[in-house]
């Protein structure tokens, strides 16, 4: 402890803010890095940057380099002997400050540094301006330097419904925290705002913070057209903001070189110890969202470090990346968010978010506010991966009162304190109540959808999503009054595949209003409308998911036996996708997907034995024509027409349109339509040979049904085993192969079983009509 060789001490702190009034002069990361390790050169008495022992480069994102850290030296014109490209994670700042302290303590080197920054503002707007930026050449990917922690496990069925970006899993904790501290929606956010208004005025008076107003708390839970919703609850002014150009340096040495370099000891600060823990890496296979063991455990072991209260701490940084972070850690320190400041730097909202670097910025706010007079240390908090890694560090103008703890991990109290994680299942369907949720909300303000972490009867744990058009769903996810928490409904696996929690007992989907389609069954034959004429039928997803619901009623109905499809109007069978809505969607930030069974219900659903007729009214382009080649059968009026115009629009009918057609008329009368994007008559159409019949328009649904009556009078299983052999021969390697293969089809086998089979011959031995069951 008294040897100053192995006493480890800051000794410079470094920061740089890039706003340049020409974008084209913004500075990329490694320039502003060298900046920031100049600054903490020059704070130290400028005598240190060539004797960097070891240098440290936090984890970036907002540029490519093959090795950051050595273009960094070359830059800089140092040669450290050791250096890292280190991990990503909130955390790594203050690890690495800890790691570099201990290895000092230990005697393996006396100057170390550790860097950090990023440039995400510049690179952001030269995209949006198509300017190239004179910075150093982006490597390829596969050359770039990896960084450790830029990829956390992740269970399937987050991964499925898209639940990785930390806006949207941060707020699984906050509402669960706040049922289990009794508070109501609106009481939370009132709590947040109050406390995210105390790091606003503090980055108010940094000179290197990013936002220098200090908005009201009222202002930062005001939800408007420039505070919108981003994850429910929270607006974007409680989110953390990496839209910045930032760097840091911290330099660290022993006390002997300290002195023999010549630092002003007044300024030097002491490194009293801490403390790291870790959550489970997947955020589903967390015991609980309401706390967490390893924040716990490293906030307790630091203020077991400075005597058992947290009150002596003169000075607080808890990280900030959102509300519930320092929320939670406040109720484990044992103090009032209201007459306690939680941050010497700003926060991540407001200071900004460098990304994996906002504690580097955080250690020289917290030297600077020391240096200033406070006898008593400073707790450094900070926290990565979705509330998964923690480190804490205590830093002081006195000499701790103990030595540097040799070991700063506090995983095993972690581990002990932390309850068992539920099972996860990562596809369910049937009852499940509310554990956590949220609220994903697009660029227009309006929401995506709900997602709520869910717990089966038997206390498995599961994902769903809540549809944003479910009205009572929404309502009770978006209640300022009332946690959902508790909850209970039924989840059901939608046409995309994916599963969706509903309030309240099990729906019934088929007795649900349809809003893009009409269905309308006579006896064994089911009529289909798609019912969207303003738009000349185009679909849009949620249309289409209607549509798969409708088929998949019709495929698993024993009672419905052949289909017609057509489409509401004169003017069109369906124009097929809707770019009007597909543009807005893309404009929000919506992802615009088919439903598993295909556009329309039909162009991948491949295990469909019952007959499909296609009455094309009107014009059937792009995904029209392709649910048209879909369907068994095409009527045509002789005002249809037929084409696959997308390469006119710079796009490819990927719904199997180009894979059918070919295969319906052959290669090259395909290849004339398709490379011309030509749009055909329906009497063309009959010539080249994918119409069955052209008729008027009066009679086109006559002869729909006419033909529909014909295969009626056909045995139900005889058509389902028919069509199996056709659609499942054709994928065989030869029709002797097939003729083999057929009898081992499920829909045969099934005609070998059924009473049909016996019928057919009995009813033509008795001179009567058949009496199919089809069964």
């Amino acid at each position: 402890m008294n040897d100053p060789s192995r006493i480890p001490v800051i000794v410079g702190i470094g920061e740089h803010i890039d706003r340049p009034q020409d974008l084209a002069q913004a500075l990329e990361p490694l320039a502003l890095m060298a900046l920031a390790l100049k600054a903490a050169d020059a704070d130290a008495g400028g005598q240190l940057l060539r004797r960097i022992e070891s240098l440290d480069l936090v984890g970036l994102i907002s540029w490519r380099y093959r090795d950051p850290v050595r273009e960094l030296c070359g830059r800089l014109d140092i040669q450290p002997q050791a250096v890292s490209n280190a991990s990503m994670g909130g955390e790594t700042p203050v690890r690495l400050i800890h790691e570099a302290a201990l290895r000092i303590a230990r005697g393996e080197l006396q100057c170390a540094a550790i860097v950090g920054g990023e440039a995400m503002h510049a690179r952001i707007n030269a995209r949006k301006r198509n300017l190239t930026l004179p910075w150093t050449p982006l490597p390829p990917k596969e050359e770039a330097a990896q960084f450790a922690s830029s990829r956390f496990e992740v269970s399937p069925v987050a991964q499925q419904l898209g639940v990785i970006d930390p806006a949207h899993i941060y707020p699984l904790y906050e509402n669960a925290a706040q049922h289990t501290w009794g508070q109501s929606p609106a009481t939370a956010l009132d709590e947040s705002a109050r406390l995210w208004a105390r790091y606003a005025r503090v980055a108010a008076d940094n000179p290197f913070a990013w936002i220098r107003e200090a908005p009201s708390a009222e202002q930062i839970r005001t939800v408007d057209a420039n505070n919108r919703l981003i994850a429910w609850p929270y607006p974007k002014l409680m989110v953390a903001n990496p839209n910045v150009n930032q760097a840091a340096a911290v330099i660290l040495t022993s006390l002997a070189f300290a002195r023999k370099s010549g630092v002003d000891e007044r300024n030097l600060v002491h490194i009293w110890g801490g403390a790291s823990a870790c959550e489970s890496e997947d955020y589903l296979k967390r015991d609980r969202y309401d706390r967490s063991a390893a924040q716990a455990a490293v906030l307790r072991r630091a203020t077991e470090i400075v005597g058992g209260s947290a009150l002596v701490f003169g000075k607080l940084e808890l990280y900030s990346c959102f509300p519930v972070v320092p929320k939670m850690a406040l109720r484990e320190l044992a103090l009032d968010p209201d007459s306690i400041e939680p941050t010497v730097t700003g926060g991540l909202t407001f200071f900004g978010g460098p990304l994996n670097n906002y504690m580097t910025h955080a250690v020289c706010a917290m030297v600077r506010a020391l240096r200033k007079g406070p006898a008593q240390p400073g707790l450094l908090y900070g926290q990565g991966g979705y509330v998964y890694k923690h480190h804490t560090l205590i830093i002081g103008m006195q000499p701790p009162p103990s030595p540097l703890a040799a070991e700063h991990s506090v995983q095993a109290q972690a581990d002990a304190a932390r309850g068992p994680a539920p099972e996860v299942v990562d596809r369910y369907s049937g009852p499940a109540s509310i554990e956590t949720y949220t609220v994903i909300y697009a660029r227009d303000g309006l929401p995506l959808h709900g997602i709520v972490v869910l717990r089966t009867p038997d206390g498995r744990r599961t994902m769903a999503k809540v549809a944003p058009d479910d009205e009572a769903g929404m309502a009770l996810l978006t209640s300022m009054g009332r946690n959902p928490i508790g909850s209970e409904g039924q989840v059901r696996i939608d046409p995309f595949g994916l599963p969706v929690w509903e309030p309240g007992p099990k729906r019934d989907r088929r007795r649900l209003p349809k809003r893009y389609a009409l269905v309308e069954r006579e006896g064994r034959l089911t009529v289909v409308t798609i019912n969207r004429p303003e738009t000349l039928n185009a679909l849009h997803p949620a249309a289409s998911a209607e549509l798969a619901e409708i088929f998949d009623d019709f495929a698993s109905d024993p009672d419905q036996w052949v289909a017609i499809l057509t489409g509401a109007g004169d003017r069109a069978f369906c124009s097929g996708n809707d770019l009007k809505f597909t543009a807005r969607a893309m404009a929000r930030g919506e992802p615009f997907v088919h439903p598993l069974s295909g556009i329309g219900g039909l162009t991948r659903r491949f295990d469909l034995n019952k007959p499909v007729i296609a009455a094309v009214n009107g014009a059937a382009l792009g995904g029209g024509f392709e649910i048209a080649l879909a369907c068994d059968l095409i009527l045509a009026s002789s005002k249809a027409t037929f084409g696959l115009p997308e390469p006119k629009v710079g796009l490819a009918a990927l719904e199997g349109g180009l894979l059918r057609l070919p295969q319906q008329i052959g290669l090259k009368r395909a290849m004339g339509m398709i490379l011309s994007a030509r749009v055909v008559s329906a009497e063309e159409g009959f010539a080249l040979g994918f119409v069955n019949q052209v008729t008027s328009p009066d009679a086109l649904m006559v002869e729909a049904r006419r033909w529909a009556s014909d295969i009626l009078a056909c045995s139900p299983m005889s058509i389902q085993a028919s069509k199996e052999i056709v659609r499942r021969g054709m994928t065989e390697s030869s029709t002797a192969e097939a003729i083999v293969h057929q009898l081992r089809y499920p829909a045969v086998r099934a005609l070998f079983k059924s009473t049909d089979f016996r019928e057919g011959p009995l009813a033509f031995a008795q001179k009567r009509a058949a009496r199919w069951k089809g069964e």
